[in-house]
């Protein structure tokens, strides 16, 4: 997949996002739910986000460190601004026009961080697969608690589960994409 499939997919998935957050008050978006480990859904979202953000951060200078994400609180506790951001963020991606050499810096428990080559479209698919992995687990708490919410039957499917229930599972029933 080059940069243009990978942007377009990564859009959709925000927007589908976005359309979850619109049909959710501000009091559901922060709820702390027993399904989610006494986590809101306002808490996985602002992870995605900010996932993101650093990801356009580091851009500015060749190297992404996650671990730097700035934890923003008020993204967790507003909806309004997770949605405002999740604009600013499919814009970002919008933007992108190549593919370049990154550096990615992480601590995976060591006393001190490595350094690990990548690129803009293996970060940018790596924030693809991270925001999946998180809708998945906010459609559980959705179906739960939220029966009223209308989600795409592909909202936090992995593209590859999505291919294969198309030519296994249900092979005669088109995707919603």
């Amino acid at each position: 997949m080059n940069i243009v499939g990978l942007k377009n997919s990564s859009v959709f998935n925000l927007k589908q996002l976005v359309g979850l957050l619109n049909q959710l008050s501000n009091e559901q978006y922060t709820d702390e739910f027993p399904l989610l480990s006494g986590n809101s859904m306002g808490k996985h979202i602002r992870h995605v986000i900010e996932l993101y953000q650093e990801f356009f951060a580091g851009l500015l200078h060749g190297e992404v460190n996650y671990d730097n994400r700035q934890r923003n609180l008020q993204l967790e506790t507003n909806k309004s601004l997770a949605i405002i951001t999740f604009d600013q963020v499919i814009l970002d991606i919008e933007n992108l026009s190549k593919d370049d050499v990154l550096v990615v810096k992480a601590n995976f428990g060591g006393e001190s961080p490595i350094e690990l080559k990548s690129s803009i479209c293996r970060e940018l698919a790596y924030n693809l697969e991270h925001a999946i992995h998180h809708m998945a687990i906010l459609q559980i708490c959705v179906k739960h608690y939220f029966p009223f919410v209308v989600l795409s039957p592909d909202f936090g499917l992995a593209y590859s589960t999505i291919k294969f229930n198309q030519t296994h599972v249900h092979p005669n029933v088109s995707s919603s994409k």
